[in-house]
């Protein structure tokens, strides 16, 4: 018998994320399926749709190298408290540590999100500067 997935996708508060992101992917089950959770900050939309793909991409990459939600938000939770402690500033994403379960996911989602920005319109610079925002980093 196939497993199902269904996809559940949110625009949530940025002060609802679990994480310093504005992206976050959660695999739950049920009756034996999977399902793919994502929560995204509210933003303008071009921006939201640009996390959304990059968050598709990274959530791919980690189920075909079998790397699921636990061992990654093992990792954010450990990358949080060195945030708190001062040892990287928020402008550093956790995606990119070498340490990251995520990281091949995470590096080719932030190159898609770069694509869906410029195919939609968008400049790079006003993303970044928005989403920096949000999170705290400016």
């Amino acid at each position: 018998m196939a497993i199902k997935m269904r996809i559940n996708i949110k625009f949530i508060d940025q002060k609802d994320h679990k994480f310093t992101t504005i992206g976050h992917w959660f695999e739950t089950y049920e009756h034996g399926d999977v399902i793919l959770n994502i929560q995204i900050s509210k933003m303008f939309w071009k921006y939201q749709m640009a996390v959304l793909f990059h968050e598709l991409i990274e959530v791919a990459i980690c189920q075909s190298k079998n790397i699921h939600t636990v061992e990654c938000d093992i990792f954010d939770a450990m990358f949080e408290t060195e945030y708190e402690a001062g040892v990287w500033p928020k402008s550093v994403e956790a995606g990119f540590d070498k340490r990251c379960p995520y990281r091949v996911g995470h590096i080719w989602g932030s190159r898609f999100e770069r694509v869906v920005i410029w195919l939609l319109g968008a400049k790079w610079r006003d993303y970044t500067d928005a989403t920096n925002k949000l999170m705290g980093v400016v």
